[in-house]
């Protein structure tokens, strides 16, 4: 007889959680570099991110593109 067993659900390794935050960054320093406010609106409509994407990793994104503007001036 054949039984089987639920799989584990799939789980985002974090290196893809990374790079959705470093992108999103990019995309938010490239905006602001060409006069685009960077709001929540205006990234979900100058990038391919998912409303859901950009409440998730938003935040850290906006931190890591200050500082990354920050150290690009200094």
């Amino acid at each position: 007889m054949i039984t089987t067993q639920q799989r584990p659900a799939p789980t985002i390794p974090t290196a893809v959680i990374t790079s959705i935050v470093e992108r999103m960054a990019d995309t938010m320093l490239e905006m602001g570099m060409n006069g685009t406010a960077v709001t929540a609106d205006s990234l979900a409509e100058h990038s391919n991110f998912t409303r859901a994407q950009i409440e998730e990793h938003g935040p850290e994104a906006a931190d890591l593109a200050k500082a990354r503007a920050v150290h690009h001036q200094g």
